[in-house]
């Protein structure tokens, strides 16, 4: 299981804890509302209709080609962050070529797992589907140590952005990423609001990668000693 399928565990269900959150009732022409409409969608998990109100194929891909640009960039940083980590023991020309050669498969691996999470009716279908399952249900154990609260929306232009604070409850999980804030960038289409992207990828990706660690020392993921040893 690789450090960008955990951060896919993650971001899946932080996003989906804040996009779960009560919204007051607003007329159907605001963003207030669709997101209102995506929460019951998400609470019921009728996956077609969270489609009505989030772009989820170009969020998913957008989210993943900004976060595995970081992880490229900043992947010495890391290193020197977290040398327990093996993944981290390479080059930003080695991450560039093996997320390249990865990301059709990511992406698909990633839309399986949010079907499983996200539609009630969806079951695995073939032995391929074990991890996507995995992740779907990693997922929902988060899901129940966070809620989240809606700190504003500005909009500009046929365009909006939503703050959603994202807070972790005082348990194993929910502290794993105790608190921050994620914005949820939204457009206008046909006269009604959708979530395009994530706007804030690299302030959240830093916290969520801590997280990330943390969760493999939860499990109990062993500390690589040897990488220590070649520092």
């Amino acid at each position: 299981m690789t450090v960008k399928k955990m951060l896919l565990i993650l971001s899946v269900c932080l996003v989906g804890a804040g996009l779960a959150a009560g919204f007051a009732r607003h007329a159907q022409s605001t963003p207030q509302y669709a997101l209102g409409q995506l929460a019951r969608a998400l609470a019921a998990r009728d996956y077609e209709k969270v489609g009505q109100y989030v772009d989820i194929k170009g969020l998913v891909t957008k989210a993943y080609d900004e976060s595995t640009y970081i992880l490229s960039r900043d992947v010495e940083k890391l290193n020197q962050e977290y040398p327990q980590d093996w993944f981290f023991y390479h080059d930003t020309a080695f991450m560039k070529d093996y997320i390249a050669k990865r990301r059709d498969k990511d992406l698909a691996f990633i839309q399986r797992a949010l079907e499983l999470d996200l539609d009630a009716e969806a079951r695995p279908q073939t032995a391929a589907d074990g991890q996507p399952q995995w992740v779907a249900d990693e997922a929902k154990k988060f899901q129940q140590d966070y809620t989240a609260e809606l700190i504003s929306v500005q909009e500009q232009e046929g365009k909006a952005v939503a703050s959603v604070k994202i807070t972790g409850a005082d348990t194993d999980y929910g502290r794993l990423v105790p608190e921050f804030i994620l914005k949820l960038e939204m457009e206008k289409e046909n006269g009604q609001w959708r979530v395009m992207r994530v706007a804030n990828v690299e302030e959240v990706f830093g916290p969520i990668v801590k997280g990330i660690e943390d969760y493999w020392d939860l499990q109990g993921w062993p500390v690589r000693e040897e990488m220590r040893k070649k520092k």
